[in-house]
């Protein structure tokens, strides 16, 4: 059984499009992150679901007795505002992550940078424009689950364009080469 919860690597997406896309454009690869880069913030979140119990123990341990010089009302929004900041940090990491997204077509690359609800960036590259796209894993973690970073130098940008974290990193850099290679060659 091969699970596909929140999958990072999509070969030939059916029923996909951006804004951008030309009529006889296809996608070939839709990418973000791979979701094992999701885990610090995973278990950041889960320690800061218990810090308000860990604090109570702490007070009550120690008889610092500060929660019950507080009103009950004091905590209890002290609570909640905790919860929220923590579901927002929650929803912000999650859309940062989801909404990254790397386009591989047979005509142009696009990156889709996600910065907050309010912002965000594309940059579009003509797939004519790519000189070399390579691709590199670092680490053990990058290596055992496959996942590393896709350089793509252009001729029209001065720094190249990297595909962050992504899986299968040496197929993606192989298939934006193959496809340059078809499109240079017509």
């Amino acid at each position: 059984m091969h699970l596909r919860f929140f999958p990072s690597f999509f070969d030939h997406p059916i029923n996909v499009r951006f804004a951008e896309q030309e009529v006889d454009e296809t996608i070939e690869i839709l990418l973000r992150q791979h979701f094992i880069t999701n885990i610090p913030w995973i278990v950041a979140s889960f320690v800061g679901f218990f810090v308000p119990f860990i604090l109570l123990s702490i007070d009550r341990m120690f008889g610092f007795d500060f929660l019950d010089k507080v009103s009950l009302e004091l905590n209890l929004m002290a609570l909640i505002l905790w919860y929220l900041f923590l579901l927002a940090y929650i929803i912000e990491n999650f859309l940062h992550w989801y909404f990254n997204i790397y386009i591989i077509t047979n005509r142009h690359l696009v990156d889709i940078n996600f910065h907050s609800l309010l912002l965000r960036d594309i940059l579009e590259v003509g797939i004519e424009n790519v000189e070399t796209a390579s691709s590199k894993i670092q680490g053990i973690i990058r290596s055992l689950f496959n996942y590393g970073d896709v350089t793509v130098r252009t001729a029209a940008e001065a720094s190249p364009i990297t595909f962050d974290a992504v899986p299968f990193p040496d197929k993606v850099a192989d298939r934006i080469n193959d496809i340059r290679g078809q499109r240079v060659h017509r």
